[in-house]
């Protein structure tokens, strides 16, 4: 009887526990993915705003950046063309929606690809890219990781490269902001395909997945859209006003044109530029040793502003030279750069260069690098010493003498 009485307490204990776990389980859910977003001023990429934007989210395809950005590496390296024909593997042309409709072994040229690719977000045509370039897509996406490492997104990782969900395939929405960033200043020749509405893709006309945002918002020129259930919504975009750039990623919403709007007008009417410079502004002076001069002035070769809150006084400009500075110097000859840090902290490192030439003093033109005037100065101040001090000895011993 006893036995019976402890069994049937054992059973009622583990239905109580059973009950307990269920409703904890019921009432404290998986946590949700969380909303991402950053705003960047596309030139300097100083951050204006942020909020979760290191939490590594599925990117979904935003991923196709990538994938663009290796192209157009090969291109301008010279082992790829517009017109180098892919064959499309089985791989590629298995690739579920959005797709562009390619069959296993077909041929298509690498340009119809890009724009299928970047205006219709077709998983196939970027499948049939990577597994061109890196011989099967497990390849190409170590080749992409690699190069998202070295474009400093170090929270991020490729599976694939069309950015359908897969195990590990990560990114975070500051990585995606500073890929559509490089996306735009290191390969501007190619930017303008992210703001095409339709384009001939080879096997079909395809129309942009942005285009009624792109006509209806002032400035908007791009960049890429995103979705996966697992994913969200997600969206990197890049509007030109007021003189400039503002580049914003979003990740993991449910509305990313009401969230990009926003964003967008919140940055624009927060921060203004207060100071702009024109290439090859003057900026300063900087110290010449050995020279007919003593100064040269020097300038940077590209333009360069500052955006601030209103009212925020102006930033501080200095100059970093690049070792010591000797005459000669040439025009155009990079001397240092200039670190210009605003009202809030935010500091751009900016090369300069000589925008005058400075030649060796004239005494100095026999002397080598190592040498400045103060050298020459110092040390003719000990010789006409040394003969000083000689001749004041050769009279007192003459008075001795005599």
């Amino acid at each position: 009887m006893g036995d019976v009485v402890s069994l049937l307490g054992r059973i009622l204990n583990a239905i109580i526990l059973a009950f307990v776990v269920s409703t904890f389980v019921v009432t404290q859910p998986l946590q949700a993915a969380p909303f991402a977003a950053i705003v960047m001023d596309g030139r300097t990429g100083e951050v204006l705003y942020e909020k979760n934007a290191d939490a590594r989210l599925h990117p979904a395809s935003l991923t196709k950046m990538m994938t663009l950005y290796i192209v157009f590496q090969e291109i301008e390296a010279g082992r790829l063309s517009l017109d180098t024909k892919v064959t499309v593997t089985k791989y590629a042309a298995s690739q579920p929606p959005s797709r562009l409709g390619l069959k296993p072994g077909q041929k298509i040229a690498v340009r119809y690809l890009i724009r299928a690719a970047a205006i219709k977000s077709a998983n196939d045509a970027a499948a049939a890219l990577g597994d061109h370039i890196g011989g099967d897509h497990a390849t190409f996406a170590k080749r992409m990781t690699r190069t998202a490492r070295q474009l400093g997104m170090d929270n991020t990782t490729f599976k694939n490269a069309n950015g359908l969900t897969a195990e590990g395939h990560l990114s975070t929405a500051r990585d995606m902001n500073n890929l559509g960033r490089h996306l735009f200043y290191d390969f501007p020749q190619y930017y303008h395909i992210f703001s095409r509405r339709t384009a001939d893709a080879g096997i079909a006309q395809v129309a942009n997945t942005n285009t009624r945002f792109l006509d209806s918002y002032e400035g908007a020129d791009g960049i890429k859209t995103g979705y996966t259930r697992p994913a969200g919504l997600t969206y990197v975009g890049s509007v030109n006003r007021k003189g400039f750039r503002v580049i914003d990623s979003i990740m993991n919403t449910e509305n990313w044109q009401a969230d990009h709007k926003a964003l967008v007008d919140w940055a624009y009417k927060t921060y203004e530029e207060t100071e702009r410079y024109p290439a090859q502004t003057v900026l300063g002076t900087a110290q010449v040793a050995g020279g007919e001069r003593n100064t040269v002035p020097y300038a940077a070769e590209q333009f360069f502003h500052v955006l601030a809150r209103p009212g925020q006084g102006r930033s501080t400009i200095d100059f970093i030279a690049k070792g010591e500075l000797a005459a000669p110097v040439s025009i155009g000859q990079a001397i240092g750069e200039v670190r210009v840090t605003d009202a809030e902290g935010f500091t751009q490192t900016i090369p300069v260069f000589a925008t005058e030439a400075v030649e060796k003093a004239p005494m100095m033109a026999g002397v080598s690098p190592g040498f400045d005037g103060r050298t020459v100065i110092f040390g003719g101040a000990l010789f006409g010493g040394f003969l000083l001090v000689r001749r004041r000895t050769r009279k007192t011993y003459a008075r001795l003498r005599y």
